[in-house]
């Protein structure tokens, strides 16, 4: 079985609301306007309502209040719109998942922190459309969700040797599995029609020195990554009297500059060189993410808070 096959046998499973491929057909098209997305996007109140209050959050800290979808659009443009439509419906499509297979709330999280963090750093870089890596990062691990879906065994147990050994995650999917989850995560996406510059981020935010494509964005994302990981790492050990499910992402910006000088040591050398990212950006980044953080998780997946981690 290849990633592809994963995706493909299970096109059902993993199909986006049809609003967004309603979306994603108008994104493409020149002869789209603006009040074409309005009317599509308002047949789901649930979905105006948090792309709206998304639009009017710390994300985007536009000086006056968006009521519309079609000024959202005008505003933040129809590409914007579409990938944050696609990050706003993900979660549905695995709420399937149990809370016995995964930590789901610290899964999404780690993903929103990831999505911010990499946009912030992207400015750093002077990237086309940073705004991109936000969406990126939402997304990023989506491949793990499908093989806990269908491959949960063999998943389960590539996690299990991943905390019991010095081993990447993606080498040891490899062995077991014959493909990694960052791998079905880009054949997902390419499904779901996202750019593929993108989808090759995704594939290689463990590894960007192998991209072949999408270096910068891959670069972005792996150090995003580890970051991430750092910050929801140095949080007080469970048991312990200041103890905090969410405090370790929530204060990040508190122990900022020893996140930074932790995550350095984890990331590749390459990313760092190709980026020009160093402590003082990561750093930078941490503060502004931190900002934000709380307000973009609970718009985009409210039920990030509903189980203690």
């Amino acid at each position: 079985m290849t990633p592809q096959d994963l995706v493909a046998r299970n096109v059902r499973l993993v199909s986006l609301p049809e609003v967004c491929i309603q979306v994603q057909t108008l994104a493409d098209s020149p002869h789209t306007s603006a009040a074409d997305v309005g009317e599509v996007v308002g047949q789901d109140p649930a979905l105006t309502t948090r792309l709206l209050k998304l639009v009017n959050s710390a994300y985007f800290g536009l000086s006056r209040k968006v009521d519309t979808v079609t000024r959202a659009v005008n505003l933040i443009g129809m590409r914007e719109l579409r990938n944050l439509a696609f990050a706003a419906s993900a979660a549905e499509v695995f709420s399937g998942i149990s809370s016995e297979q995964l930590d789901m709330a610290g899964f999404w999280q780690h993903s929103v922190y990831c999505g911010l963090l990499a946009r912030h750093l992207s400015t750093h870089c002077n990237v086309l459309h940073g705004e991109r890596l936000f969406t990126v990062g939402l997304l990023h691990d989506v491949g793990r969700l499908l093989m806990l879906m269908k491959l949960p065994e063999e998943t389960g147990k590539a996690e299990a040797l991943r905390l019991t050994s010095r081993q990447e995650i993606c080498d040891i999917e490899y062995e077991l599995i014959g493909f990694t989850h960052a791998e079905v995560g880009e054949a997902l996406l390419l499904h779901w029609n996202l750019p593929e510059n993108l989808c090759a981020a995704v594939r290689y935010h463990h590894d960007p020195r192998s991209a072949d494509t999408a270096q910068l964005e891959s670069a972005l994302m792996h150090i995003a990554d580890q970051v991430t990981h750092c910050a929801q790492e140095s949080k007080d050990l469970s048991g312990s009297s200041f103890y905090d499910p969410y405090g370790a992402l929530l204060d990040a910006d508190l122990h900022a500059d020893r996140i930074s000088a932790t995550a350095l040591e984890f990331i590749q050398d390459e990313a760092l060189s190709l980026t020009s990212v160093g402590a003082a950006e990561i750093t930078a980044a941490i503060g502004k993410t931190s900002t934000a953080f709380n307000q973009v998780l609970d718009l985009l997946y409210p039920m990030a808070w509903e189980t203690p981690r």
